[in-house]
């Protein structure tokens, strides 16, 4: 119960603050990545399909720091859900977003196998 409370907190502080993120999504989660840079929650788009449901689609962003640059880095999209259930959706985003190995297991899957030395 508590975890739904702060879950409800965090999304509502991030929609009023920041509302639109540069056209990418409603952020609904934003919270600071230990080495620098942001992760958030973004709901980003609702398309009806051929039976007119509505499907939503949302996703799991990490901004980083370019540490030669001292500048923020290209966003990276780590995780991108989509169906009928937009509680579901942002339920799953959210867990994830609050465990930093979970992002850092996503991000070496992207990255795929490490190269043999031999």
């Amino acid at each position: 119960m508590q975890q739904d409370r702060q879950q409800d907190d965090a999304v509502r502080g991030a929609e009023g603050s920041s509302g639109q993120v540069g056209g990418r999504g409603e952020a609904l989660y934003v919270r600071p990545m230990p080495g620098g840079g942001t992760v958030r929650v973004e709901l980003v788009a609702e398309q009806r399909d051929d039976r007119t449901r509505v499907r939503r689609r949302g996703r799991l962003v990490l901004e980083g720091r370019d540490p030669a640059r001292g500048a923020r880095a290209e966003p990276l999209v780590v995780e991108e859900l989509e169906g009928e259930d937009e509680r579901a959706i942002v339920d799953a985003l959210f867990r994830i977003a609050r465990d930093n190995a979970a992002i850092a297991r996503r991000l070496l899957r992207r990255r795929g196998p490490a190269p043999r030395a031999d």
